[in-house]
């Protein structure tokens, strides 16, 4: 238990350069992007966003694909919480697509989400 602690302390503090003025605040989070989001968004372009709530960090990636389906995969050992998603996506309407995203894995328990044993897979509604 003190060790996961440790090891969110960790994350927290090696992400938070990426969390600036072009970061978004959502959901009692901070969602900050990872690169810069071209205007033009390509079928299968993967978008890399820092994801900070109170509890821990994650990255959210956003797969530009029409299939709508999402899994959590665990962190290794000093490493984050990757929360990956199949979500169509535009420069237009990508926060609404976050939020979707996270609204979908509040079930299993974001933003408060513990690192879990196996890939967990879900659908986004």
């Amino acid at each position: 238990m003190f060790t996961e602690w440790i090891e969110r302390k960790k994350r927290k503090r090696n992400c938070k350069m990426h969390f600036g003025s072009d970061s978004i605040r959502m959901k009692d989070c901070i969602v900050a992007p990872v690169h810069m989001i071209s205007d033009e968004i390509y079928d299968n372009q993967e978008l890399d966003f820092y994801v900070e709530t109170k509890y821990d960090v994650y990255l959210l990636r956003i797969i530009n694909k029409e299939d709508r389906r999402g899994i959590i995969c665990p962190a290794k050992r000093d490493g984050i919480i990757y929360i990956i998603s199949n979500l169509p996506v535009s420069r237009e309407n990508i926060t609404k697509q976050i939020e979707r995203v996270l609204n979908s894995v509040e079930k299993y328990g974001f933003p408060n989400l513990n690192n879990p044993k196996f890939e967990v897979d879900f659908d986004i509604e």
